[in-house]
């Protein structure tokens, strides 16, 4: 009965003492997170109808087509999961895709004014926005889906003051009100590091796309 008890005392401590290992080297840790690997070609294969609703419902103009467009897959977040980029010149639309999260999100599209660059794992949709302003959409990717920030950048040109340009933040959903600096202090931080080492890249330089029919296995009434 003595050495049951000493045993069984044994086990307690033992199994205490793998849960403190655990605990912290995950408080050693707390960033680390482990991300799911996704064969992405497969994914968007298996979710076709759902990436081209996504992209029709974002296009440029009512002849952009997706399955004459061409893509590419990227790994802008570096997670070893690839996001799907969309260019059909013909209409100048664009469209960048992520598989993260179990579905498909479209993050952001291009049209003739907007165009999508990329610094990391960030990337910027920008381009005209009328006679004397200049709009920047910010977009960071993270294992595979876009978590923010959710504003937007206006360079405004202000004609007779000494200061003749100002910029305005706006949340993306919200036309009224700048934008807290306390939220975009931290990512401008984070873009002036990137920098430091690399600079902003239009994301359809120096591609190589293949024609999206082939993702889906569809072939052209016309190319059969």
């Amino acid at each position: 009965m003595k050495n049951t008890l000493i045993i069984a005392a044994a086990i307690v401590f033992a199994l205490a003492g793998c849960r403190n290992n655990v605990n912290e080297t995950s408080a050693s840790n707390p960033a680390e997170k482990s991300v799911k690997k996704v064969d992405a070609q497969k994914f968007f294969k298996d979710n076709i109808a759902k990436a081209e609703q996504l992209c029709m419902d974002e296009r440029a103009s009512d002849v952009a087509d997706v399955f004459g467009a061409l893509y590419t897959f990227l790994d802008i977040d570096n997670d070893g999961v690839d996001e799907l980029y969309i260019r059909d010149d013909a209409s100048d639309s664009g469209w960048l895709l992520c598989c993260g999260a179990d579905s498909v999100q479209l993050v952001a599209a291009e049209n003739y004014k907007l165009h999508l660059s990329q610094l990391g794992n960030i990337l910027m949709l920008s381009g005209s926005a009328g006679t004397g302003a200049f709009y920047t959409a910010y977009y960071e990717i993270v294992n595979s889906s876009c978590i923010g920030p959710d504003f937007f950048e206006l360079n405004e040109f202000v004609w007779g003051t000494e200061d003749s340009i100002r910029t305005v933040f706006h949340p993306v959903s919200d036309f009224d009100g700048d934008y807290p600096e306390e939220k975009t202090r931290p990512f401008f931080q984070k873009v002036e590091e990137l920098k430091k080492t690399k600079d902003w890249a239009l994301l359809n330089e120096g591609k190589t796309f293949k024609p999206l029919y082939e993702l889906d296995g569809k072939v052209p009434e016309d190319e059969r």
